[in-house]
């Protein structure tokens, strides 16, 4: 488990005083209109709904880049995605990112307990801002479904390219150039075929449940 989960374990849902985490970490960092964002993203103002999973990486990110923004460290503002998830995943790099945060004056323990988890998102949402998501239609249902699953697709491929660079960088493997094959397959217990997830998705499910 990462560093990011361990310390977020608890109900973060409230600060002290009784207002919202969300609203308090918002103000703390300067994040103008980030609950407005964060509710259209979620209910798809904009045509695309997006998981509270992705709103809390999100809202994490802004925290964090706020944070460096606002330090003697603005280099590594350039790639806060890699910071974000090398914390994230506690992984080989995040002893070295952690240090070079640290000296340009940020403090980060104080900065990863200010961020949140997927539940205070969803409950900071529904509770403070009374946002409800339209219900979907079949075809949302499935689409919706095909995007998480190649965002997650796309996800364990960057990881799993930047741990073994890591590793390798590290002298913990060694390799040449490589690529990542990364697949999720079906099989019809019925008739024996196996699909692709997404063409399994696309085309409503095995052809011999049609016949």
């Amino acid at each position: 488990m990462g560093l990011l989960n361990r310390i977020m374990t608890t109900d973060d849902s409230q600060s002290d005083g009784g207002t919202s985490k969300v609203d308090a970490v918002i103000q703390k960092y300067d994040l103008v209109g980030m609950g407005a964002e964060l509710e259209n993203r979620w209910v798809g103002a904009d045509g695309e709904k997006e998981s509270t999973r992705d709103l809390a990486d999100y809202f994490n990110r802004s925290v964090l880049e706020s944070a460096i923004d606002g330090s003697d460290a603005p280099t590594l503002s350039g790639d806060i995605q890699q910071v974000y998830q090398s914390l994230h995943e506690d992984d080989a790099d995040a002893p070295l990112i952690r240090s070079r945060l640290e000296q340009s004056g940020i403090d980060v323990e104080s900065v990863m307990a200010d961020f949140i988890s997927h539940q205070t998102v969803y409950r900071y949402l529904k509770n403070d801002r009374g946002a409800a998501r339209p219900e979907q239609t079949p075809a949302e249902r499935k689409e919706s479904a095909i995007d998480s699953i190649q965002r997650l697709r796309g996800r364990t491929t960057a990881v799993t390219r930047q741990t073994i660079e890591s590793l390798d960088k590290n002298d913990a493997i060694s390799v040449g150039d490589f690529n990542i094959i990364n697949e999720v397959q079906v099989l019809c217990e019925d008739c024996g075929r196996s699909y692709d997830i997404v063409a399994f998705l696309e085309q409503d499910g095995c052809d011999c449940q049609s016949k």
